[in-house]
């Protein structure tokens, strides 16, 4: 169990971050296309200094919601951060983590966690005083976010844990000959079964990397444990359980199995781990600091703690800063928030991008209004002696989700020093910068809807575009382009530079804009001078019902003329997509409807559906948006949205060389050709 000073640390304002699940179960609405997946804990903010990150705050570390698992925490100690004290000095940032034990599911299934006696007579080997599977327990733990298994219950002693069969329906069934890919290099094969016999036995072969590890006959009901004498210093380490639940006179019923890596991960004290270093063990806690390395929060910047652990820090003059890891293989995952808990301190009532990562948030604008509420307060997983009245359904009407449009500068205009200030934005350019346009006084609206960042549409916040690009104002972001090159800047949008005129005073580029191959307009701009327009902006006269709507700009920074070539570099690019989302009041997104517009927000009510919190469930929101709950008598449950890293397809095969390929000869059929051509 995660302790409860730790559950009592965590409040309403508790931001969390993202965790990476590959979903195991359950039918999840549509996920969210990407090409990584930032996982985000909660922000340090001058006005709401963090102290410590722990599963409940940074969802980065490990967390199993079913038994309420997860201990890892990274703590800085020094009290005197702040915006002119942007480091975090030697010895002042600590990682640890603590082993926790679970049941094994065949130990609690067969009703014998805690008698070793009746494990042992069941096949469980280890099942004693003092091994690795007393009293039909083992030890889990996070490691930088991972799930672990510690070896024979040392926290300096890690495995993966491969594969784990918790539920009574996920059953595996082999037939004679048939051979099971487990992961990780195990296969089991069913070599041959006896029904004849009282009880009934099955030959199993046990695998790795193809090399037989084991052979054994096992009986009907009963468990077969495969333990490596000797693995890594450690003696008689189980690595493989199963249980043989029903024999057939040609197959076999496997279920609950359980199986780790072999290759084991040690950690040593004197080793280092990014910046950390000195890991010391203290019973089933693993400690490490920054013994050695200073960590410098620079704005803008990104820094690597330990494997995939890094802090991001905002590009502003305040200091905001959070724990994050990047996701980039392939695959679905869960992005997940702040988790309800009957028995604790109701901590999420509601969800925000302070506790619920899988809303848009910007850590540099500090930006983000996305909030599910769920309005009762007498949600409750089962009856206790608290008075707790079993009750598992959010009824309709008491659960909300709102957004709200915040204004945000463009990039051009405050790169120019021009907020605020709609005639010096003119005279550059900026079209639509006028009281009651999108662009008055440099700014546009953006707000996150259902965990997606967009643009209020003229401010419009039911009329929502995607921000395709805005570059800011790093070298990075800068676009150069060559006379004759066109930009592929996403969405259908291309910009091409036809030609560049280098004796004119200013110099002038000719641009022309596309989308989806038709162009939209074309214009000749000049570069950034005292006296010009270096901001060219394109403005679609009639989009999504609304007019005049600014949806492309970009800054011509230079032109170069080259002794081959000439040359254009553009900057703050930004542009948003053609196709609108319209929210309307009558329309039904998942269990809402009604969406109401006050100002700048948008709200919607679950006026028609009751949602019901079913254990071991996932109920679909809206859109990518989900709840997650336990397979608990306890109610748990966390909001998730899940995101997809789609799979790239290999590259074809080079063609073969011409001297290799192969050549069938053509037979001439004298039968079917004309006699004329024949003489």
């Amino acid at each position: 169990m995660v302790s409860s000073d730790i559950w009592r640390g965590s409040t309403l304002r508790i931001a969390i971050g993202i965790i990476l699940i590959v979903l195991l179960a359950g039918e999840v609405s549509a996920a969210i296309n990407a090409t990584s997946v930032e996982i985000r804990g909660q922000v340090w903010n001058e006005s709401e200094p963090v102290r410590y990150w722990n599963p409940i705050n940074f969802a980065g570390f490990f967390y199993d919601i079913k038994d309420n698992l997860g201990t890892e925490n990274l703590t800085i100690l020094q009290p005197d951060l702040s915006s002119w004290q942007r480091m975090i000095a030697k010895s002042n940032l600590i990682y640890s983590t603590q082993a926790q034990p679970r049941g094994l599911k065949v130990a609690d299934a067969l009703g014998l966690t805690g008698n070793n006696a009746g494990l042992t007579a069941r096949g469980l080997e280890q099942a004693a005083p003092g091994k690795a599977f007393d009293q039909g327990l083992y030890w889990m733990l996070g490691w930088q976010g991972e799930k672990y298994v510690a070896v024979n219950g040392k926290v300096d002693r890690l495995s993966k844990l491969i594969l784990e069969q918790r539920s009574s329906a996920d059953v595996k069934n082999l037939t004679v000959g048939e051979t099971w890919n487990i992961g990780d290099g195990w296969v089991l094969k069913v070599n041959s079964t006896n029904i004849i016999t009282a009880p009934k036995k099955v030959q199993l072969i046990l695998s790795k990397d193809g090399i037989k590890k084991n052979e054994t006959v096992i009986n009907e009901s009963m468990i077969y444990t495969y333990v490596e004498r000797n693995l890594s210093n450690e003696t008689d380490v189980p690595l493989f359980v199963t249980y043989v639940s029903n024999i057939s006179i040609d197959a076999v019923q496997l279920k609950y199995t359980w199986a780790i890596s072999d290759s084991i991960i040690q950690i040593n004290s004197g080793d280092t781990y990014g910046v950390f270093k000195d890991a010391m063990v203290a019973g089933k806690t693993l400690a490490l600091s920054n013994t050695d390395t200073t960590v410098i929060l620079a704005r803008g910047t990104t820094i690597s703690l330990m494997g995939k652990l890094n802090f991001r820090v905002a590009d502003s003059d305040i200091l905001r800063f959070y724990p994050m890891v990047v996701q980039t293989e392939p695959g679905t995952y869960e992005v997940r928030g702040s988790v309800w808990n009957d028995t604790s301190i109701k901590n999420a009532n509601y969800w925000n991008p302070m506790n619920f990562a899988g809303f848009f948030y910007d850590i540099n604008e500090n930006l983000g209004n996305e909030k599910l509420t769920i309005l009762q307060n007498n949600l409750c997983g089962s009856i206790s002696s608290t008075g707790c009245t079993q009750q598992r359904t959010i009824d309709k009407n008491n659960l909300t989700y709102s957004t709200a449009a915040q204004a945000k500068a463009l990039k051009v205009a405050s790169a120019l020093g021009l907020v605020g200030d709609n005639i010096g934005l003119t005279m550059k350019g900026l079209e639509q910068a006028a009281p009651g346009k999108a662009f008055d006084q440099g700014l546009y609206w953006i707000l996150g809807w259902q965990g997606e960042k967009y643009v209020a549409v003229n401010g419009k916040v039911d009329k929502l575009s995607k921000l395709i690009i805005e570059h800011g104002t790093a070298a990075a972001e800068k676009k150069t382009l060559t006379v004759g090159e066109t930009w592929d800047i996403g969405d259908g949008w291309e910009l091409t530079a036809n030609s560049i005129d280098a004796k004119a005073t200013p110099r002038q580029v000719w641009l022309t804009l596309s989308k989806d191959g038709i162009k939209k307009d074309d214009k000749v701009v000049s570069s950034g001078t005292t006296d010009a327009k270096p901001i060219y902006t394109y403005v679609e006269k009639s989009i999504g019902g609304e007019t005049d709507v600014p949806v492309f700009v970009t800054y011509v920074d230079s032109i170069f003329a080259g002794a081959t070539t000439d040359m254009v570099q553009l900057r703050y690019t930004w542009a948003i997509s053609e196709s609108v989302t319209q929210i309307n009041s009558g329309s039904t997104y998942g269990v809402f409807k009604d969406a109401v517009v006050s100002g700048k927000t948008l709200a919607l009510k679950n006026t028609d559906t009751a949602v019901s919190l079913t254990r071991e469930s996932i109920i679909d929101l809206m859109g990518s948006m989900n709840f997650k709950v336990a397979d608990s008598d306890t109610l748990r449950f966390y909001p998730f949205v899940t995101y997809e890293i789609p799979h790239t397809p290999p590259p074809p095969p080079p063609p073969k060389p011409f001297d290799t390929m192969k050549f069938e000869p053509y037979t001439w059929n004298l039968v079917s050709v004309p006699r004329t051509l024949i003489n």
